[in-house]
């Protein structure tokens, strides 16, 4: 039985419990606040950093100086582990839009000690695989949808994380402009389909709301 000072490391969980022991040896827990940084664009990733609680935001700056949000995270989840399989530095920079817990796990010690490993190999590969479904699935409907199809396939695929996003930051990540969205939203709204309080979103027909997304 895995001792319950090890529940950070239930992500891992496919890894024995003497394994477990030595990555909680070599990981430090911190908590963040909203807004802070985790890591800038440049930086080198001296950790392999695991979202336990919260939402992150990877994200860079167009030509204009305007926020370009690469990928939204929820924990619990690997935060660009690609940049440390690769041993790159950050080619974007992440901060958290609620607070946060987070692992930084010592990626020299756990590149020797347990990269190796079929089952860890397995585990990058799947995440990876993972974000790069993701990635082409917002590029597809950034390119290919109107925007009532792009709001109604971000609620539906990312109900469990409305509760802390505003819907002034979802027309953000979906590069639409806030006028646009509560339009979408109104129309939604009046159709029953999802209820809009205080600024925050909560879905009432997943059925209805899916036939708007182009499958």
């Amino acid at each position: 039985m895995i001792n319950k000072t090890l529940e950070d490391f239930s992500f891992f969980n496919f890894l024995n419990e003497t394994d477990l022991l030595r990555l909680k040896e070599i990981s430090i827990k911190k908590y963040f606040n909203k807004d802070e940084i985790l890591f800038y664009k440049g930086d080198e990733a001296k950790y392999l950093h695991l979202l336990l609680k919260g939402i992150a935001k990877v994200y860079t700056y167009d030509h204009k100086d305007n926020e370009v949000i690469i990928h939204n995270l929820m924990g619990p989840s690997l935060i660009a582990e690609i940049v440390n399989y690769e041993e790159l530095k950050f080619p974007a920079n992440c901060s958290f839009e609620t607070k946060a817990e987070v692992l930084l796990i010592d990626y020299d010690k756990f590149k020797k000690e347990f990269l190796l490993k079929p089952e860890i190999s397995m585990f990058f590969i799947k995440s990876l695989t993972k974000k790069i479904k993701a990635l082409e699935s917002f590029i597809n409907y950034n390119i290919s949808s109107n925007s009532l199809e792009k709001i109604a396939k971000f609620l539906y695929d990312n109900e469990a994380i409305l509760i802390n996003l505003k819907q002034v930051k979802i027309a953000q990540i979906l590069n639409i402009t806030p006028e646009t969205f509560s339009r979408k939203l109104a129309k939604l709204k009046k159709d029953n389909i999802i209820q809009n309080d205080k600024g925050y979103i909560k879905i009432l027909n997943h059925e209805k709301l899916k036939n708007y997304i182009n499958n």
